[in-house]
């Protein structure tokens, strides 16, 4: 593996291990992280890549057929990481993350129901650490 797909590797983990975090803690994701995560990308450039930024594509039509559907930052977010892993491997990656967030969604909800609690109709969770699972497997799978 050359030092530039070390390097790569390892900021595109760590940016998407910080954008998981203030997702969690503060429901938002700072544009200073998705800006970083395009400059990643310049490491092993490729203009097929650019086509990776359409992967947030069906996030932006959600958000403008859906108020609150999709937060902004998640948009901003999954294009910034398309344009690093290219289109396929995003599509994938954003497959994989959004399959974790609804077994996820299924599992609380179902222990929310076992344990007798109210189940609160739009249950809102961040989507980041999702996405960053998804897209950090994708990362690595060559």
């Amino acid at each position: 593996m050359q030092a530039n797909s070390i390097l790569q590797g390892v900021l595109f983990s760590s940016l998407l291990l910080a954008a998981s975090y203030t997702d969690i803690k503060r429901r938002e994701i700072p544009d200073t992280i998705c800006v970083l995560l395009v400059l990643t990308g310049i490491l092993k450039f490729s203009y097929l890549n650019l086509l990776g930024i359409f992967v947030a594509l069906p996030f932006l039509i959600a958000a403008m057929f859906k108020e609150k559907s999709i937060g902004g930052g998640d948009i901003k977010l999954t294009a910034a990481v398309g344009f690093v892993l290219g289109f396929w491997k995003g599509i994938y990656g954003l497959i994989l993350g959004l399959t974790l967030l609804i077994l996820f969604y299924i599992m609380v909800r179902i222990s929310l129901i076992i344990r007798k609690k109210q189940v609160a109709k739009n249950l809102s969770m961040p989507l980041a650490p999702f996405l960053g699972i998804g897209f950090i497997v994708m990362y690595f799978i060559n």
